[in-house]
């Protein structure tokens, strides 16, 4: 369902459509919710300031998304040699939307006292991929399995083309180098870096490099390429990618 905004604010535009993901307004919801709306990827706002594509007010009724399925990975389920995606740019040795194979998975119980007394097993779970160095603890949330997409194409460039999945097997590399837009990245890293007051005796480039851009790696070289663009061919890279 489609709502149209009547007044602008920092996150709406005025005379815009919206694409509703969620409605509630039927007057049967909980006081706090009731006249609510949320419109995809931006955020829950009144129907107050919305109306259909007549001008007229949004209906009386409830839309509600069905919720998408949790994808917690579970540590019981893997094996050495599976491969999953990380989920995350939290890693400084990993990167988001990249394969790694499992090398080996470690599993620790122990037996612990609360603070009244009471006993409780603690488990530590860790993980080690083939060719990173260091033994990351587990997160169910960091990671994924691969989808059924991405297992069959494997399987087929194994039987027809010989070749291994393309599995990530070191941590000496830049993040930089992984991003399908990289003048994006680097447009996100100086603009913070340009409003951040706190850079002493550093350049905006290299305050960037140092204290923002510190896991993608960034080099102040990485900037050569784009320190002669013009402002609109900078701006077109970033918004046509």
């Amino acid at each position: 369902m489609i709502a149209i905004c009547k007044k602008g604010t920092k996150r709406l535009v005025k005379g815009v459509r919206y694409e509703i993901l969620n409605l509630w307004n039927d007057g049967t919801n909980q006081k706090w919710r009731e006249g609510k709306l949320q419109l995809k990827g931006i955020g829950t706002f009144s129907v107050n300031n919305f109306a259909d594509d007549n001008g007229k007010p949004l209906p009386s009724i409830n839309i509600i998304a069905p919720l998408a399925p949790l994808n917690r990975l579970e540590f019981d389920k893997l094996k050495e040699g599976d491969i999953i995606v990380c989920e995350t740019d939290n890693y400084k040795t990993l990167a988001n939307g990249v394969m790694y194979k499992i090398e080996k998975l470690i599993e620790k119980s122990e037996q612990k006292t609360s603070w009244n007394n009471s006993t409780y097993i603690y488990k530590e779970q860790k993980i080690k991929f083939v060719g990173i160095n260091r033994t990351l603890k587990f997160n169910s949330w960091g990671f994924r399995n691969l989808t059924p997409i991405e297992s069959r194409e494997i399987s087929l460039n194994k039987i027809l083309h010989n070749q291994d999945a393309e599995v990530m097997t070191t941590s000496d590399i830049r993040k930089i180098e992984l991003c399908s837009n990289k003048n994006l990245e680097l447009m996100k890293v100086l603009s913070r870096s340009i409003i951040d007051p706190n850079r002493h005796h550093l350049s905006i480039v290299e305050w960037g490099c140092v204290k923002i851009g510190d896991k993608l790696r960034l080099e102040s070289s990485d900037y050569d390429s784009i320190m002669n663009m013009s402002l609109k061919d900078i701006l077109s890279s970033i918004e046509t990618k």
